[in-house]
């Protein structure tokens, strides 16, 4: 498990109480002999995630999210499992950090990885040469200094005899492989960089891998694109990433806000005036994969995309994908300059701020901009507004932002409360007829044996004396998964002649049996542990197993031809129904 052992692992879990580390994150409240609060992996309204601090574990009642310390931090800050346990050593005081060369053994595209880095450095280096004094005076132009070059790790592509492909082949690596990166181009009669006299600005996915790059020209090349991204490759999918996540994310956190830009010269820009919170799309529109990464960090999301037709759209557009997903969003549009970066170079960070004090939310953005191209002095155009914004809030469930805004329609333009509530009761009749029925999709129900069976693993899971009275009563399950769940249960007991359910996650972590414990501890409606309900499980489960058993005997009873045989396993049958009986 990395440069640390489970017998660590198992100290800082018993060190750190895991009511101290989920109130870090979400306010929890004592009901009886448990905790509750608001479940953060899911929309949910009221307490509904119960944490035991005598079993040190969390459980949400509704998503089902479930797990111990570790698993909590691994998907509250949606890092790696080595980084969840270093996060949690550190609130604890035992210093302990992750060793990402050992961390990276394990990983199937640590090659890709380590090439991407080994990349990036030698287009760091580039830029720092004689030959990369014209880039440097370009950025210094642009007003990006030594501090930001380093914080964004700007690079230099040249060109031959200086290119990357010599670099990488003298080190050995295939390739093929770096054709398959997007690094390098084969073609009849020569090899090539793909990227050549470029300033290169890396691109990271959520966990700080360089995964590709973005390459501008700057010594103004004609019929050439400015700018050139790398191609998708098996690490690198652009509507996965968002550029400076990985940085901001910490920030994003504290200030309880992410600040959305279109290109990444825009987060550059904000970054190096001190506002740390800010990830760029590289383009106008959001994936659903974005929006996924973006709901997690579980803040409010203010737009700041670029000052022309386009990016007025794309905030459109955008704000209601993550609206749609529950997310709150605000909008900043700056004025005069095209974005904010050019914005920031003319007007100062300060004016940029003062964007940021009290930005109007999405919905007012987008009634506003139901008025553009619009004359509301004439009364068809008029209507026609006032008809637009009607059926936008009937869209909503916020019956306050309803009520306001009829009533602000009223006021500003002198009409009657009761003729645009009319009118919005037609649009929600609208809707309803267009809405699309949704499919009922009845949960498939476990097979009574496979219950069972979870049920006792959930047990064996919980305290030594359960695994031992499994080994008395029943000793082996009928099936491979719950038998390999149970093996590795008893193995665990017999190292370390104990067992609790917040240490057993943790020692699952690397199996692939995991996500079958995750279910078992996700699904399980035990309340309270005891042997009677046990014993109860035991006989059930036998009976189970005896009676498919019979099932089994009756099947191959059906193709047998041997009739001695045929009456040895009807014999068989009826010793087992006897004993299900008994």
């Amino acid at each position: 498990m990395a440069n640390i052992s489970n017998e660590d692992i198992k100290t800082i879990r018993t060190n750190a109480n895991i009511i101290d580390i989920i109130s870090d994150y979400i306010p929890l409240t004592k009901r009886g002999k448990n905790f509750l609060g608001v479940c953060p992996f899911h929309e949910d309204h009221s307490p509904s995630m119960s944490v035991s601090e005598d079993k040190q574990i969390y459980k949400c009642f509704s998503c089902g999210a479930a797990g111990n310390v570790f698993t909590f931090v691994e998907n509250y800050e949606q890092v790696p499992f080595y980084e969840a346990v270093s996060i949690v050593a550190n609130k604890i005081g035992m210093k302990f950090s992750t060793n990402d060369k050992e961390v990276r053994k394990n990983n199937p595209h640590k090659i890709d990885y380590e090439i991407m880095s080994l990349a990036l450095k030698f287009y760091q280096n580039n830029l720092k040469t004689e030959l990369g004094a014209k880039a440097r005076q370009y950025l210094a132009e642009r007003h990006i200094d030594s501090e930001a070059i380093n914080e964004f790790c700007i690079g230099l592509s040249l060109d031959k005899p200086d290119s990357l492909y010599t670099f990488l082949i003298n080190k050995n690596y295939d390739l093929k492989k770096l054709t398959d990166l997007g690094l390098i181009n084969v073609s009849k009669s020569s090899v090539y960089d793909i990227f050549t006299k470029r300033i290169i600005f890396p691109l990271w996915d959520k966990n700080g891998e360089v995964v590709g790059f973005s390459a501008r020209v700057y010594r103004g090349e004609k019929d050439v694109s400015k700018y050139m991204n790398s191609k998708e490759t098996i690490i690198f999918k652009k509507g996965e990433t968002l550029y400076n996540y990985h940085n901001a994310k910490e920030h994003i956190k504290k200030e309880k806000s992410v600040i959305i830009v279109e290109g990444f010269m825009d987060a550059i820009r904000l970054s190096v005036n001190g506002v740390k919170n800010v990830i760029a799309l590289q383009g106008t529109a959001l994936t659903k994969e974005q929006v996924d990464l973006i709901k997690k960090l579980r803040v409010k999301v203010i737009l700041a995309l670029d000052n022309d037709n386009a990016g007025e759209m794309a905030t459109i557009n955008n704000g209601k994908m993550l609206e749609e997903q529950g997310i709150e969003v605000f909008v900043v549009r700056i004025s005069g300059e095209k974005d904010p970066d050019e914005y920031i170079l003319k007007n100062g960070i300060d004016a940029f701020l003062e964007n940021l004090k009290n930005p109007p939310s999405y919905f007012d953005f987008n009634i506003a901009y139901l008025k553009k191209n619009k004359n509301l002095n004439n009364s068809n155009d008029l209507a026609e507004y006032i008809n637009e914004v009607l059926k936008k809030i009937s869209e909503s469930d916020d019956e306050i932002l309803k009520a306001l805004t009829i009533k602000k329609l009223a006021q500003e333009y002198d009409l009657s409360l009761d003729l645009l509530n009319k009118k919005l009761t037609t649009f929600k009749k609208e809707e309803q007829k267009v809405k699309p029925q949704k499919k009922i999709v009845f949960k498939k129900e476990k097979k009574p044996y496979n219950k069972t069976a979870d049920e006792i693993l959930y047990f064996m899971m919980n305290d030594k004396k359960y695994v031992e009275m499994y080994l008395k009563k029943l000793g082996c399950f009928n099936d491979e998964i719950h038998r390999s769940i149970a093996n590795e249960i008893v193995y665990y007991c017999d190292k370390y002649k104990s067992i609790t359910l917040a240490d057993f996650i943790t020692y699952i972590n690397d199996n692939e049996l995991k996500d079958e414990v995750m279910k078992i501890v996700n699904s399980s409606v035990i309340a309270e542990l005891n042997e009677n309900i046990l014993e109860d499980y035991f006989k059930t489960i036998n009976k189970l197993m005896i009676k498919d058993k019979i099932n089994e005997l009756k099947e191959k009873m059906k193709i047998e031809l041997d009739d001695a045989k045929k009456i040895k396993i009807a014999e068989k049958i009826q010793e087992l129904k006897k004993g299900s009986v008994e």
